[in-house]
């Protein structure tokens, strides 16, 4: 492969057979060498083929600020994600997934954990996910002589999540109308302005964005039932925030034709309680 352009000792941007532009990654590849000059195909260990420009552009930029052990822990464990999972990731996850990585042992090194506020959902509606990204804080451990909390383990699982999503337009689209169209209903029917820097309105939209992720791609609900006793205390004490979600579920299953289980209510309506609370406290 003849080198276009050097990112690194470790990784250049060449051309595949068909005349297309890729970037090419072995160790040692581009060491003393210069634009033209070809590398044996045999030193080359991983091609990323990235069909969309402006990925290209970006992955490029971040592959030059960033040493190569970045790159193949991001890969390892997106093709475990893969294998276990069954599905082909989107080509974004290359991107995010290995700049979340670099970002996040540069920052655990310096003593500086930040605090996973949808570990809790992530987990509970996404257990496969969560079990690859469990796996995969033990490879990083191991890799990068680190301790890594679990906290982490949400934030790969969520990278994991997207990358099964093909976010092209459309459906980024579908996914940003449904979110304002049950966050229009929750301040309508609860006349509430959202306090879009509080932190229960960020997990809320989080929330919804997952909740509506799982609902264009038609994955399965969880069965697990709710303790009715339970269910039936938090419906009384936020009776408000429970009559919403009624109108919520009504709307979806008449707009969409999509009917909302009884775990996915609960959950909600504890969401919009908390957002009403938020609120109400700053009114």
């Amino acid at each position: 492969m003849q080198i276009k352009k050097i990112l690194n000792n470790n990784v250049i941007v060449t051309e595949d057979e068909a005349g297309l532009e890729v970037v090419a990654m072995g160790r040692g590849i581009a060491f003393g060498k210069k634009c033209g000059e070809d590398v044996p195909d045999e030193k080359i260990d991983k091609v990323y083929k990235l069909s969309d420009h402006d990925m290209l552009e970006k992955f490029k930029e971040l592959l030059s600020s960033l040493r190569v052990d970045y790159l193949d822990a991001s890969t390892a464990i997106i093709e475990m994600a893969e294998k276990e999972l069954g599905v082909k990731l989107n080509e974004t996850v290359y991107i995010s997934l290995t700049d979340h990585i670099h970002m996040a042992i540069h920052r655990l090194r310096e003593g500086i954990n930040i605090r996973n506020m949808m570990l809790w959902e992530t987990r509970r509606f996404y257990p496969k996910e969560f079990a690859i990204a469990e796996k995969a804080v033990l490879m990083l451990e191991a890799q990068f002589d680190i301790d890594i909390p679990e906290d982490e383990a949400g934030f790969i699982a969520m990278h994991i999540i997207d990358g099964q999503l093909d976010m092209k337009q459309p459906m980024a689209d579908k996914i940003l109308q449904l979110i304002e169209e049950i966050t229009n209903i929750v301040r309508r029917f609860c006349g509430i302005e959202f306090d879009q820097e509080s932190l229960a309105y960020y997990r809320f939209v989080t929330h919804l964005k997952f909740f509506a992720q799982r609902m264009f791609s038609g994955a399965k609900q969880n069965g697990d039932e709710i303790d009715e006793e339970m269910e039936a205390m938090v419906q009384k004490k936020y009776k408000q925030a429970h009559e919403c979600v009624d109108r919520i579920v009504a709307y979806l299953a008449k707009k969409y034709h999509y009917a909302v289980s009884g775990e996915e209510q609960f959950y909600l309506m504890i969401h919009v309680a908390k957002v009403i609370r938020k609120c109400q406290e700053q009114a």
